[in-house]
């Protein structure tokens, strides 16, 4: 079912303004992940990324590219490099491509990229526009791991990371002809002392070196993203913490991949997130960052709202736009590109955060997708109920109603909103298109 015939019979619920800000940044049906930032001189936003297109495998032949002048409004750029025709730019491999990462350097951009194959693992390739199409492919042959990254210091001194487990460092070389392997460094962070899996990322903020990665200090995986300082650029470097775990986005989420960029006076962390109920098909997402007057980050959570203020309760939210979902849940791709919450099974429960509450709802309506039906139930973060509804089953394809109504009164202010749902065990009961509350007095 299309998503016009959906939402047409909820269409006085539907007043979310066309410039809200919400997560994932990524459109619905596309996937975009291992978000690396970078401000150009034109002083837009450009994100270069990897693109998953199955569910078993990472990434893809091309690499992508994401850009915003405002934070509010993303394009999608496909296919900027290319390891595979159509638009093959580089020669000597075929294999998939790898998180990238890009610079402007002596006029032109620059693509760093990675691949699975043992003979091409690292490569670089030029492009007059962030878009591409990107070419002159180059390998560097003296890395041979992946996830590369490239950070200029203000006397014009380019650092280049990668690896896996051990991180390296290198100056890069003038020309942008590889690294100065007088200068390479390996261990610089690792995993038994900073938890650093993949993914490196060198900022310099205040006079203080900064490196960003997948940190697999919780759970085993690299669901975090943490970061490590040190008062020169090759360390040596102390482990400070997590800025944001995206655990709990989908039932088999296994990493992340970001970077924290300044853009417009703020600084952001951008990162991924798996749908799907797979470790793939990731979506790239934002939130703000503080730094203390230490230079230490603050751990942030996963929002809906991301870089912008927090929702409208009394507008339409869509379902795919849950930050976090536990049990079986998770937000799943429909022919045609739509996404919604899906696969919601008994004891699941969904989390959207932020929503601005300045005055108090009388109910909850929700646009669902029956299947064998159900219960649900808004709580809040202690599991105290607000309101309860049932679900009648239906066939998966048609569009329902449900009205939460108040039993007692919803906190103003800055509030989530948590549903919890249950239903006979071992069945799906219904998908989630979206929601909006009704205010007092309304129908």
């Amino acid at each position: 079912m299309s998503r016009a015939a959906i939402v047409a019979p909820f269409a006085c619920l539907i007043a979310c303004a066309a410039s809200a800000v919400c997560n994932p940044i990524v459109p619905e049906g596309e996937f975009f992940s291992d978000p690396a930032g970078r401000v150009g001189p034109d002083g837009a936003l450009y994100l270069f990324g990897s693109r998953d297109e199955c569910t078993n495998w990472y990434c893809s032949c091309g690499n992508d590219l994401l850009s915003t002048r405002d934070m509010v409004s993303w394009e999608l750029k496909k296919d900027i490099l290319r390891s595979r025709d159509p638009g093959d730019e580089v020669d000597g491999t075929d294999t998939v491509l790898f998180a990238p990462d890009g610079i402007f350097v002596d006029g032109k951009w620059h693509l760093m990229f990675c691949t699975p194959d043992t003979n091409y693992v690292e490569g670089v390739a030029c492009a007059d526009s962030p878009e591409g199409p990107f070419g002159n492919a180059k390998k560097i042959p003296q890395c041979t791991q992946i996830d590369p990254s490239i950070w200029q210091d203000a006397d014009g001194t380019l650092y280049y990371t990668w690896g896996q487990f051990s991180m390296k460092m290198a100056k890069f070389l003038p020309g942008m002809d590889g690294i100065d392997e007088s200068t390479l460094v390996d261990g610089v962070i690792d995993e038994q002392r900073h938890y650093f899996h993949e993914g490196s990322q060198i900022f310099r903020r205040n006079g203080i070196w900064y490196l960003a990665f997948a940190d697999i200090s919780r759970r085993g995986r690299p669901t975090s993203i943490g970061y490590a300082t040190a008062d020169k650029p090759f360390g040596p470097y102390t482990y400070r913490g997590v800025i944001i775990d995206n655990y709990g986005c989908d039932p088999e989420v296994w990493n992340n991949h970001g970077s924290v960029v300044e853009f417009a006076g703020r600084w952001y962390v951008f990162y991924h997130r798996s749908t799907n109920g797979s470790v793939t098909w990731r979506k790239a997402c934002v939130e703000p960052i503080e730094f203390d007057e230490n230079g230490l980050i603050a751990e942030v959570e996963m929002t809906s709202n991301g870089a912008g203020a927090p929702l409208d309760p009394f507008a339409f939210t869509e379902g795919r736009l849950a930050a976090t979902m536990g049990g079986n849940a998770r937000i799943e791709t429909f022919p045609g590109g739509e996404e919604r919450l899906a696969r919601i099974m008994d004891g699941d429960k969904a989390t959207w955060r932020y929503f601005a509450f300045g005055e108090a709802p009388s109910a909850l309506k929700l646009a669902v997708v029956p299947r064998a039906g159900g219960e649900i139930a808004l709580v809040d973060g202690c599991g105290g109920e607000y309101a309860r509804a049932t679900v009648a089953g239906g066939d998966g394809a048609g569009i329902a109603e449900t009205v939460l109504e108040l039993k007692r009164p919803f906190p103003a202010g800055r509030q989530a909103v948590r549903l919890e749902f249950a239903g006979e065990k071992g069945k799906e009961l219904f998908d989630i298109e979206g929601f909006a509350f009704t205010r007092q007095g309304a129908n």
